[in-house]
């Protein structure tokens, strides 16, 4: 039987990793196009010099990687430069997706996730059925990423207004996970 592969999305700071940790948890292989994006730009790739040459040389941190909050910092505040990053990264991400796959399902799995921050905004909501959306108010999002990442309260705005709004994903969505709780509660 070939793979099925579902989607997995939802907000910054809605908790989506957290649920795809639980899948896996419960042996569900779970494809993340986060850890996919940070492959893509490793150091040495051909991914982080077309980003480099795009974006700008004084991206690169001191230790040969690309400086993460440096990039977040300037996509988040420039869209053009957001639209840039993503047409370098996004065509390397779906390559080795596909590659990942391919792998799981040569292993002989038969269902995975696919954990895809901006699905809806990529168009991949046309071809992974069902679409699993961990959705959060937008005062527990803040509050999330701002202990998570230690952000400015306008940078962390600015990021949650950078997605497509969680209210026109729902209605996208073919299962909902509101998810405002804490790890642990039933």
């Amino acid at each position: 039987m070939p793979l099925r592969v579902f989607g997995l999305t939802g907000g910054i700071g809605s908790g989506k990793s957290t649920v795809a940790a639980l899948l896996r948890e419960r042996g569900v292989p779970v494809v993340d196009a986060d850890e996919l994006s940070r492959q893509a730009v490793a150091p040495g790739s051909e991914g982080l010099s077309q980003v480099l040459a795009e974006l700008g040389h004084d991206l690169l941190g001191p230790d040969g990687a690309l400086d993460r909050k440096r990039v977040g910092t300037l996509v988040f505040g420039d869209e053009s430069a957001r639209k840039r990053l993503n047409a370098i990264t996004h065509p390397i991400v779906r390559r080795l997706s596909q590659e990942q796959f391919a792998a799981l399902e040569q292993r002989g799995e038969l269902l995975a996730a696919y954990d895809v921050p901006l699905l809806f905004e990529v168009g991949l909501d046309a071809v992974l059925r069902p679409v699993v959306l961990v959705a959060a108010s937008e005062s527990t999002q803040l509050s999330r990423i701002l202990e998570r990442d230690g952000l400015a309260e306008a940078d962390a705005r600015a990021r949650i207004a950078a997605q497509l709004p969680l209210a026109t994903k729902r209605k996208r969505a073919d299962y909902v996970l509101e998810n405002d709780g804490t790890p642990g509660l039933t």
